[in-house]
C-alpha cells in the first residue's frame, strides 16, 4: 500500500474509489496488522512526553475508520450484493479489532494518571508530588502522572482553569498541556491558565514561562513575561498578547473575581463555564455594559447577589437558570 495514499485516508482526502481501494487492503492480513501494529505502537513507547499525543493519535484513527465505513454503506448498495457484504464485512472486522486495543490502551493510561476533578464552584488546592501548589478554579480537571519520579519531566494536563505555583527543581522541567495543544513550559514561576470552550488563556504574574503549539497560531515559541496574558482561539492562525493586571485573573483563587471595564456578556460566560449557569439577557443593550469591582465567588448565589448589588442589576435564578436585567426600581 502506497503510505502517501495512506496518509491521503487518515486525514479525509481521498476519493470514493480511493476510500475503496484503501478499505479493502485493510482488510487484507498485511493491512490488520498494520492497523492493530499502529495502535500497538503506541501503547507500548511509553515516552511520557508523548502519551497525550499518542492516545489523540490512535483515537483520530479509530474515529477514521467509523467514518469511513459510514461512507462507504451508501455507496455499496449500488454494487453487486456479494461485493458490499464483504466490504463492510472488513469495516466491521477492522472496527472492532482497533476498539479492543484503543479501550486496552485508554485503560493503560488512565491507571497511569492521576486525575482530579472540582464541581460547579468549587476551588481546591492541590500540593504535587515535587511540592509545587495548583489550584484548580471550578468545573475543571487536572492529571499528571502517578509515577512522577520516574518521568524525564514533570507534566500536567489540565482542562478548565487553573493557578499554578511551581516549585522549581534541578534538571526537570514543568510542562503545562491543554486540551487545545497549547504547551507551557515553566521556567520557575506563577501562571494562569484557563483552557474552556475554544480557547486558551495564560497570564503570567511571576518569573517566566515558554509557550509553544503544534498549530499554525504560535508558529515559535513565545517567551512570555510577568503581567502578560497570551490567548488563543481555537480555529485561528494567529495569538493576542497584552499586558494586564495578572493579580485581577488569578482572583478567584481567593474566593473572589476582579472585574475591570469588563463586559457583561464575559460575566455570563463565566457564570456558565465556572458554576453551569445559563445567562439569559433579554435586554440587548445590557451586553456589552462594563463592570468594574469585586465581588464575593465563593459560591453561585453569593456572587449573583455581589453582582446585583454592586452594578445595579436585577438577577433573578431558578435552578441552573438565571434572568439578568435593568433594576428598574
Amino acid at each position: 500500500m502506497d503510505p502517501a495514499l495512506l496518509e491521503k485516508f487518515f486525514n479525509n482526502r481521498c476519493t470514493a474509489e480511493e476510500h475503496r481501494q484503501v478499505l479493502e487492503w485493510l482488510n487484507t492480513d498485511e493491512g490488520r496488522r498494520y492497523l492493530l501494529n499502529a495502535v500497538q505502537r503506541d501503547l507500548e513507547k511509553g515516552d511520557a512526553q508523548r502519551e497525550l499525543a499518542q492516545t489523540s493519535r490512535s483515537e483520530a484513527l479509530f474515529q477514521r475508520i467509523l467514518t469511513t465505513a459510514q461512507q462507504q454503506e451508501i455507496p455499496l448498495r449500488r454494487r453487486r450484493r456479494w461485493q458490499g457484504y464483504a466490504l463492510l464485512k472488513a469495516a466491521a472486522v477492522i472496527t472492532g479489532a482497533l476498539a479492543l486495543s484503543f479501550a486496552a490502551w485508554k485503560m493503560y493510561l488512565q491507571n497511569r494518571l492521576v486525575t482530579y476533578k472540582t464541581a460547579y464552584g468549587e476551588v481546591r488546592t492541590l500540593t504535587l508530588p515535587d511540592q509545587s501548589v495548583v489550584t484548580l478554579n471550578g468545573n475543571s480537571t487536572l492529571q499528571y502522572r502517578r509515577y512522577w519520579n520516574a518521568a524525564k519531566d514533570r507534566e500536567i494536563w489540565v482542562q478548565g482553569e487553573a493557578f499554578f505555583d511551581v516549585k522549581p527543581a534541578a534538571r526537570k522541567r514543568f510542562l503545562v498541556h491543554t486540551s487545545h495543544h497549547i504547551n507551557v513550559e515553566v521556567l520557575g514561576t506563577t501562571f494562569n491558565v484557563l483552557d474552556r470552550e475554544g480557547r486558551t488563556q495564560v497570564v503570567l504574574n511571576s518569573g517566566k514561562v515558554r509557550l509553544s503549539s503544534n498549530s499554525r497560531a504560535i508558529p515559535a515559541p513565545i517567551i512570555m513575561r510577568p503581567g502578560e496574558l497570551v490567548e488563543v482561539k481555537a480555529n485561528t492562525l494567529s495569538y493576542h498578547k497584552k499586558h494586564i493586571n495578572a493579580a485581577a485573573y488569578a482572583s478567584w483563587k481567593n474566593h473572589k473575581l476582579e472585574f475591570s471595564n469588563t463586559e457583561l456578556v464575559q460575566v455570563a460566560q463565566v457564570l456558565r463555564e465556572t458554576y453551569g449557569i445559563t445567562v439569559i439577557i433579554k435586554d440587548s443593550t445590557l451586553l456589552h455594559q462594563q463592570l468594574s469591582g469585586t465581588v464575593p465567588s465563593e459560591n453561585a448565589n453569593m456572587l449573583l447577589d455581589g453582582l446585583s448589588q454592586l452594578f445595579d442589576l436585577k438577577i433573578t435564578r431558578q435552578n441552573a437558570t438565571v434572568n439578568i436585567e435593568k433594576n428598574h426600581q
